[in-house]
């Protein structure tokens, strides 16, 4: 049970005034967690307020008392542990007369309520200015248009538009995983300057088609849609239109459909947009249409989708959970533990009912602020990569934004709020000895500094088999998984050529003795020239037998035999050199990691950590490192280049992926085994080389001079 403070020191002002609601102002009733809410509905101005039963039935005394105190002391007498305060009756009073829905026999009776109205217009106003960047531009009321074409998207929103809409998505999803390879290999080239007008165009329309999903959801349930126009989003103008009547609806599943509807919409155009790109030639319509579908399946997931932004995720999760204002009452639960806590002030009644709600709310703030705070990182770094100059003003724009006015907010607070006027040196001691730590550990308290290579797992004792003579494959003595030792016949090749040539071997001596007896007793001059003639059959012969016992593919080491896909190739032709498996000990692994150019000044030989790709759940270690000084180019495996999933870059014209587009070092260690972790050779690992303790501060300075170094050259 959350308190409640009863006296209020503005009460004084408002008490004598007769007050009540406007005509035609409606009163909805709502259910929330099984407790009744109501929405005070001002047609007109188009605003909404979720109010407590208390307050709607003191709303409700209002009509028939001669003042705001009687209507107040007859919620005390029938209601008095649920009644509001008078601080709840002043804040509820000035709510409603800021937004004009209230009438009063009196002009100076609601003094207090013009202050409050003052500090609300100032807070929009630093709203308005910290969320420049979303600026909205309202041009049209599409609420004519929308009566007007209702009745040809209402069946829509029916079971059988439902069914209808997974039938096209499952459609588009089946030809987008038909075309998966060509596609992903699409999406290479989407930001490149000849497709930017197709993309900005397929934004523009699928963003109108998601406003307008919203407009005749919000429509088709019986409540106007009064504004339509631009919303500059980082400068970026994109539609939107003002659904924010749907908060009246009674019933929840009418709200979460509403906020659902836009998402539908895109997918639903998504769908159809890949589906015309699988099935279409290239050209202008493939194009567009391709962009149609990034745009709006990107926009629809990503964004609109997520309840950490104020977007239809987060509108539709307070739907879901019942729980109106998520993001304001986390924020106003994180001020309060700071007001009571830390300052030790009575920051009155605590803004949730339950401890269920004080650890989700307090989640949800730090999870929401944190996420937003990458993304917009994101986007900076998005930007600043395609425009320099762009995302440079835009960092300031964010730099002051999401630092400077919330830390002078702050500041003005502790020094000037009058809630700290008893305890203002204590706060400000709090604050100063705060940001003093702060500063103090990320500048001088030495903290664990690594660097992380990519490698690969290696078998300590392995050996590539290739054929050392070309010839089919006739049979598989050894099959693939075995343990062998030196010398053991894995499989056999025939060769009908070097069968053959034996046997012209074999006649050419032949031909070559008799012509040396008749040489011998004709006593010619030719047995010299017929002597050399049978040495280099004699070295024919040997280079032959070599060829043919190589047809014969013996184990060059011991270990386990590893050939998976010969079975598929039997019977067919292999040429010399070509790979046929491996051999490779079980009795230990290495591995090789390849550390960047920048990273090989810091690197110390000492033992470090290794995590192997898959095995995520257990660290290694990695000992008796060695380095091999020289800078390669050569990838130990292609699984290390971006194209097979590592962090090296490799060249474009290099078809096998070995090739790295900057030369890199080689460090090698022994895999030191634990219990309950089996390497396999050819696995993909990341080593954790140790450095010298660093405060936090020089590490991320040093991160942040690499990046600008690597991304802009700077």
């Amino acid at each position: 049970m959350k308190q409640r403070t009863v006296f209020d020191e503005s009460w004084y002002r408002v008490s004598r005034s007769r007050v009540s609601l406007l005509p035609g102002v409606e009163m909805i009733r709502q259910m929330f967690r099984d407790e009744p809410w109501y929405v005070v509905c001002d047609r007109l101005g188009h605003r909404f307020f979720r109010v407590r039963p208390a307050a709607y039935r003191f709303i409700c005394y209002l009509e028939d008392a001669d003042s705001v105190e009687e209507a107040w002391n007859r919620a005390l007498e029938i209601d008095p542990n649920d009644a509001p305060g008078q601080g709840e009756v002043v804040q509820l009073l000035s709510q409603l007369y800021q937004s004009g829905l209230l009438r009063s026999d009196q002009n100076a009776d609601i003094t207090g309520l013009e202050d409050a109205k003052g500090r609300e217009e100032a807070q929009k106003r630093k709203q308005r200015l910290a969320s420049f960047l979303f600026l909205k531009i309202p041009l049209i009321n599409p609420d004519p248009f929308l009566r007007k074409t209702l009745s040809l998207f209402a069946w829509l929103f029916t079971p059988v538009g439902a069914v209808l809409w997974f039938v096209v998505f499952a459609w588009g999803f089946q030809a987008l995983i038909e075309n998966w390879t060509r596609f992903s290999d699409s999406s290479r080239s989407v930001l490149g300057w000849s497709n930017l007008p197709y993309l900005y165009l397929s934004l523009i329309i699928t963003k109108v088609l998601h406003e307008f999903g919203h407009a005749y959801a919000c429509r088709r349930y019986g409540r106007e849609v009064p504004e339509m126009g631009v919303m500059l989003l980082v400068f970026n103008p994109l539609p939107y239109v003002d659904a924010s009547s749907c908060y009246a609806f009674a019933r929840k599943y009418q709200r979460v459909i509403v906020g659902i509807a836009g998402m539908a919409v895109e997918l639903f155009v998504a769908a159809v947009a890949v589906k015309i790109w699988a099935e279409g030639a290239d050209g202008v319509t493939s194009r567009v249409a391709y962009n149609v579908a990034i745009t709006a399946s990107v926009g629809a997931l990503l964004f609109n989708l997520n309840p950490l932004l104020r977007f239809d995720g987060y509108h539709i999760l307070c739907d879901l959970l019942e729980t109106p204002n998520l993001q304001g009452r986390s924020q106003a639960l994180i001020s309060w533990w700071v007001n009571k806590r830390v300052f030790r002030i009575d920051p009155g009644p605590i803004p949730t009912t339950s401890r269920r709600e004080q650890i989700g709310f307090t989640a949800y703030f730090f999870t929401s602020w944190t996420y937003r705070f990458l993304l917009m990182i994101g986007i900076l770094i998005f930007v600043s990569k395609q425009f320099l100059i762009v995302g440079l003003v835009l960092s300031l724009i964010f730099g002051v934004i999401w630092g400077l006015l919330p830390f002078l907010k702050g500041l003005r607070y502790v020094c000037f709020s009058p809630k700290l006027m008893n305890r203002r040196m204590r706060a400000i001691g709090i604050v100063a000895l705060f940001l003093s730590t702060i500063v103090a550990f990320l500048a001088f308290f030495p903290m664990p500094y690594y660097f992380r290579s990519d490698g690969i797992v290696r078998s300590s004792d392995f050996q590539n088999v290739y054929t050392s003579s070309p010839g089919k494959i006739s049979e598989l003595v050894t099959s693939s998984g075995t343990m062998v030792v030196p010398g053991q016949v894995l499989l056999l090749l025939t060769n009908e050529e070097l069968e053959q040539e034996g046997e012209l071997i074999r006649i050419e001596r032949e031909r070559g003795n008799l012509l040396i007896r008749e040489a011998r007793n004709k006593q010619g001059i030719e047995l010299a020239g017929l002597e050399a003639f049978l040495k280099a059959l004699d070295s024919r012969e040997a280079a032959l037998k070599d060829q043919l016992e190589n047809l014969v593919v013996r184990a060059p080491v011991s270990g386990r035999w590893i050939a998976n896909d010969l079975h598929e190739v039997m019977n067919s032709v292999v040429p010399r050199g070509q790979t046929l498996g491996m051999v490779r000990g079980e009795e230990g692994y290495v591995f090789t990691a390849v550390v960047h150019q920048r990273d090989a000044g810091r690197l110390s030989l000492a033992d470090c950590e290794l995590m192997i790709r898959g095995q995520e759940g257990r660290t290694l270690m990695l000992k008796g490192l060695d380095a091999i000084p020289a800078g390669q180019s050569d990838l130990p495996s292609a699984a290390l280049g971006v194209a097979g999933g590592g962090s090296m870059g490799v060249a474009v014209n290099d078809r096998t992926g070995n090739q790295s587009t900057e030369p890199y070092f080689q460090v090698r260690g022994r895999i030191e085994i634990a219990d309950g972790v089996i390497p396999q050779h050819g696995q993909r690992g990341v080593a954790r080389f140790p450095l010298p303790k660093t405060p936090l501060l020089s590490q991320w300075s040093h991160a942040a001079r690499q990046f600008f170094q690597r991304e802009y050259q700077l």
